[in-house]
């Protein structure tokens, strides 16, 4: 029997160079494969070149590891990060539904919202305006009129001059704005779970008469990641230390939280 009737993760930002990361994400899957229901939030490679990325040894890896998640689920979800959105057509190959921006609907018996968390941050106009162009950038012709190998060059390129971090340098005014996840409980979501700013943490918001929850996730660390997960329709963020699931006591606002710092009762 599962662990968990559900399980969400994001940003392991998973490289050929970064092994220990390999071996977390395969210890991961080692774990929860079986789980009715799972979701992956994005940024899950450090970037991808689009449908030939799963040419290279290391893009078979996570391929193989990801559709080993989706085959016996019920229910398995994918949502673009920052990072990854070309992406898309690889998870459905996996076996995921795969969405653009967010899934709305039923997961681990509540009714959810699941995005990347980029959208969240609201006052950050400069990246929104980066997002929107990104997005739209035709990078599929990357795999048209460039080698495989120019066209991962072409990607540490863009990710080298990524202006993703003001989220995580002040997230007051550039983190996750509460506006935003009050708008998703208007929509009727009660859970909202979503990763992006890599520093954890969980709490309720109020909108009008309804309320709900946000979840957020960590980015995966050597030492471990903060993941999400369900059990008879309650969820809660718990740490994966490459072996285990321990209790996460999350903080109740994002901040400057370091992972290393952090200590996960068992």
């Amino acid at each position: 029997m599962a662990e968990f009737d559900a399980v969400i993760f994001s940003d392991l930002h998973l490289h050929d160079d970064k092994p220990r990361l390999n071996e977390l994400f395969a210890a991961f899957v080692d774990r929860v494969e079986g789980t009715p229901e799972v979701a992956c939030l994005g940024d899950l490679l450090e970037y991808c070149i689009g449908r030939k990325h799963i040419r290279s040894e290391h893009g078979r890896f996570v391929f193989e590891h990801m559709q080993r998640l989706a085959k016996p689920a019920k229910r398995a979800i994918w949502v673009n990060g920052n990072r990854d959105h070309m992406f898309q057509g690889i998870a459905r190959k996996a076996g995921y539904t795969a969405c653009r921006n967010r899934y709305r609907g039923e997961f681990g018996g509540q009714i959810c919202d699941l995005e990347h968390g980029d959208l969240f941050c609201s006052r950050d106009k400069q990246y929104q305006r980066f997002r929107l162009w990104f997005r739209n950038f035709p990078w599929g012709l990357l795999g048209c009129f460039f080698s495989e190998q120019k066209a991962h060059a072409m990607c540490r390129y863009m990710r080298s001059k990524s202006i993703g971090e003001t989220a995580r340098r002040d997230p007051e005014h550039y983190g996750i704005q509460a506006e935003a996840i009050q708008r998703e409980i208007q929509r009727g979501a009660r859970v909202i779970v979503c990763g992006h700013v890599h520093t954890p943490f969980s709490r309720a918001y109020v909108s009008g008469e309804d309320t709900g929850r946000l979840f957020v996730t960590s980015d995966w660390r050597k030492n471990g990641a903060v993941v999400c997960v369900a059990k008879d329709g309650e969820f809660k963020l718990m740490w994966f230390d490459g072996d285990k699931f321990s209790d996460f006591e999350a903080p109740d606002k994002q901040g400057t939280y370091l992972l290393e710092a952090a200590t996960a009762a068992d």
